[in-house]
Parts: structure tokens; C-alpha cells; sequence
């Protein structure tokens, strides 16, 4: 005797539709995706029986350094295994960058292999041309990590599939050791620029221009700059009403240092400025400085505390009377600096502290504390905080008289104030598949949406 189900009421027909339909689509698929599965894998090359997945180092990579591209060293690095949780890798790669004399930037690729008593530490460094494409750059990036690695895997399996291969450099030297150079190290460079945007309600223009001159070499680095700045805006408040704003700015800085010895330097430094916002037509600082750093200056890029202290004078020159009844006034002050920066494997950390004061007015004074941590807490988890906070005591040059309202709205006048503050916070957990080694662009250009 047949069996007999009940039919589904008209509802559930309505449901079970798209239900049917998605569970169609699957069975369609499955063999689709399978078949072209065992196609990929046929046409796969097969890899020598020393070179399985498990004889490539785990490599966890925290690459901080210019020219730093995470899918361009997966695709070119391909003998390495990349995983995304430092307690899991073999090698922890750290690459950091510090610029050069010449705008360049001088790269550093440290190896930690293994904690404790056993550790093993290896640093290479190497240097990325000023005016190097970002192409190149990353090329400099995987050829060093490339070269680091060479020392993990020299006695392995996997060491016995790798060949090198020598690129003789174009040029006779890299660098002017032993060469003439017209130029004597000074490196200069000119900019300018220009923005503009609107639409029937509000239109802006902004331009902007640099000039620079730097030189450095082991005992003596100086640097010279100049810029600035102009901006226009204009707002249709009605249709016959229009409001229109102007700002413009200049500044200049100049330092000359020399080092005394791998942690003692003396120099001197000047900024002078002029600005709309600040009431200031002219404004000069200059002094000496003295700087320590607790660790050598080679190890900046992995570790330093600096103590600088800066005495000097300082003249302003105001565009109104302040409300300290001054159009231009000269003070003698001091600066003192304490900043701290450290790059571990666990994330990095930086705190400083900075203090002026005018000698002849003691009252008159500013005091500021910037701080930030990156933290891999554990395997996934990535914390980031960072904040600052400034007493300020020293506003001398604030414009006297009652602001109008468009003046703070648009930020065109500076205000009285006795502290200033910013702060930042962020976590993030990622779990699941610990290697992270195939790249696939799919879909990723968002540029326009």
C-alpha cells in the first residue's frame, strides 16, 4: 500500500521555494567545483618529497619599514610559511626604516629565533635610494628578508633547493666613498602644490610650497627648511549674502648638530614663523642644545631614551595688541625633552615628556605628555592606545577684544585655553587559519566605491 504525505500549506510553499531553489543550485556546484578541483590539481606541479609544507620555516613577519608590502612578500617569498601568530613562527622577522642623509632610507631586518638562554638574534641592514619607486623598494624589503633567512634554513632540507644568484650593480659604487661628489653631501628640494574644491555653496583653494637643504654625514647634520601656506574659502550664506575667509602662514626651521660621541650630540636649532591665526607677524626662537641618548644612536631604530635640554630667546612680533597689551615683546626660556621609544617582538611602546618656560616669567609655561602602545597581548588579540594631554600657561600672543562668532566657528582665531587633550584607543581579535601565504586580488579594487 503506497504512502501518503501530506502537502505543504501554501505558506510553507512559500518558504520552501527559495529553500529548494538554493538547495538545487548546490548540488549543481558541487560536482562543478569538485571536478575543477581535481583539474588544478593534476596540472599542479608535484613538489620533491624533501619540500613538504612542514620543511618551510614558520615565519611570523612585522614589517614597520618603508617599502613594506605583506602580498608582495607572499608571492616572492614562497619558501617561507607566513603565519600570523608570532607564538607559532620559527623566525620572527622585525623591519624597520630610518631616513638617510640623501632622503633615502636606511633599512634594518632583525632575525629573533627562539626566547631565553637559547635565543638567537641576527640584523641586516641595507639602504632603499632616494627616489626609489615603491616597486623597488619592496624589492630591497624580500632580497633582505631573503638574505637573513639564508642562516635559518643553510642546513636544512630546505636549504638544498635554494641557489643564489649575483646582480652586478650598473654603477662603479652605491654611495661616494672614495668618489667625488659636486654636491659635498647637500641634498636639496623644492615643492609646491595646489588644492581646490566647490560646489554652488562653498568653494576652496589651498597652495602650498617647500624649500629644504640638509647635509649629514657621521660627526656633523644639518638641516635647513622653509614653506608656506595659503588658504581661501567662500561660503554663499544666502543668495545674495556671501562670506569669505583668507589664511596664510610661514615657517622656517634650521638645526645644526654635532656628535660627540655615540650617545653625547650639541647643536643648535632656530624656527621662525609667521600666522594670521596666531596674531603673529613674526615669531623667532633660537638656542643651543645638548642631547644624551641613554642607548647608542645606531640602535634608534630598535631602541632609544633621549634627554635633550634647549635654553635660548625667543622674539614676537605681534598683528594686534594681545591681551597683555603687547604688539612685540622678547623672552629669554629653556626647553628640556625626555622621550623613549622601544620595538620588541611583542609590539612597540613610545612615551615622552617635554616642558618650557620663560626664565624672566616663570609662570609662563607649557607642559606636555604624548604616549602610545602597540601590544600583541596574545595570539589574535592586538591592542593600540595612544593620547597625550598639554597644559598650556603660555599663551602670550592671544589677539585682545571680544571674537566674533565666524572667527571660532571657522577656527580663524586662536582662543584662551588652559589644557588641550587627545586620545585613541583600539582592539582587534583575528582567529581561524594560522598561515597566510596565498594572495588573490579579486575583487580589492575599491577605488570606485
Amino acid at each position: 500500500m503506497p504512502t501518503s504525505f501530506p502537502l505543504p500549506s501554501r505558506p510553507q510553499m512559500r518558504l520552501l521555494g527559495p529553500v529548494t531553489l538554493m538547495l538545487a543550485a548546490i548540488a549543481l556546484i558541487a560536482p562543478i567545483r569538485t571536478s575543477t578541483s581535481s583539474a588544478l590539481q593534476a596540472q599542479a606541479p608535484t613538489p620533491p618529497a624533501d619540500s613538504s609544507a612542514n620543511s618551510l620555516p614558520l615565519v611570523f613577519l612585522d614589517c614597520r619599514a618603508e617599502g613594506c608590502d605583506g602580498d608582495f612578500l607572499r608571492t616572492e617569498l614562497t619558501w617561507m610559511n607566513f603565519v600570523r601568530d608570532r607564538n607559532q613562527a620559527l623566525v620572527h622577522i622585525i623591519a624597520t626604516t630610518r631616513r638617510t642623509a640623501s632622503g633615502g632610507a636606511e633599512l634594518s631586518v632583525t632575525f629573533d629565533r627562539g626566547n631565553g638562554a637559547g635565543a638567537v638574534k641576527d640584523s641586516v641592514l641595507a639602504i632603499i635610494p632616494q627616489g626609489s619607486t615603491e616597486d623597488q623598494a619592496r624589492r630591497v624589503v624580500a632580497r633582505v628578508i631573503g638574505q637573513g633567512m639564508l642562516h635559518v634554513v643553510r642546513n636544512t632540507a630546505l636549504g638544498n633547493q635554494l641557489s643564489i644568484s649575483y646582480r652586478p650593480t650598473s654603477t662603479k659604487a652605491s654611495d661616494t666613498r672614495g668618489a667625488k661628489d659636486k654636491w659635498h653631501l647637500w641634498v636639496f628640494r623644492i615643492s609646491g602644490s595646489g588644492f581646490g574644491s566647490g560646489d554652488a555653496n562653498y568653494k576652496s583653494f589651498s597652495a602650498n610650497s617647500s624649500v629644504s637643504a640638509s647635509r649629514t654625514t657621521e660627526q656633523w647634520k644639518s638641516n635647513f627648511s622653509l614653506n608656506g601656506n595659503y588658504r581661501e574659502n567662500s561660503y554663499a550664506l544666502s543668495e545674495t549674502e556671501k562670506l569669505r575667509t583668507y589664511q596664510h602662514s610661514w615657517g622656517g626651521f634650521a638645526s645644526v648638530v654635532k656628535s660627540l660621541t655615540p650617545r653625547w650630540s650639541l647643536g643648535g636649532t632656530a624656527n621662525a614663523s609667521s600666522s594670521v591665526q596666531s596674531n603673529q607677524d613674526f615669531f623667532l626662537r633660537a638656542g643651543p642644545a645638548l642631547e644624551f641618548d641613554l642607548f647608542p644612536y645606531a640602535q634608534s631604530t630598535r631602541r632609544q631614551v633621549i634627554f635633550r635640554y634647549t635654553p635660548g630667546v625667543r622674539i614676537a612680533n605681534y598683528t594686534e595688541y594681545t591681551i597683555y597689551d603687547k604688539l612685540e615683546e622678547t623672552h629669554l626660556d629653556h626647553q628640556m625633552l625626555i622621550g623613549a621609544e622601544l620595538t620588541q617582538k611583542w609590539g612597540s611602546i613610545s612615551a615622552s615628556t617635554s616642558f618650557n618656560q620663560l626664565l624672566d616669567d616663570p609662570s609662563k609655561n607649557n607642559l606636555n605628555l604624548n604616549g602610545g602602545l602597540s601590544w600583541r597581548v596574545t595570539t589574535g588579540l592586538n591592542l593600540n592606545v595612544g593620547g597625550g594631554y598639554s597644559r598650556i600657561r603660555n599663551q602670550l600672543n592671544l589677539k585682545r577684544g571680544k571674537q566674533q562668532q565666524q572667527e571660532v566657528l571657522l577656527q580663524l582665531r586662536q582662543l584662551r585655553t588652559g589644557y588641550s587633550y587627545y586620545g585613541n584607543v583600539g582592539l582587534s581579535f583575528t582567529f581561524g587559519s594560522i598561515f597566510q601565504n596565498v594572495v588573490n586580488p579579486r575583487l580589492s579594487f575599491n577605488n570606485f566605491f
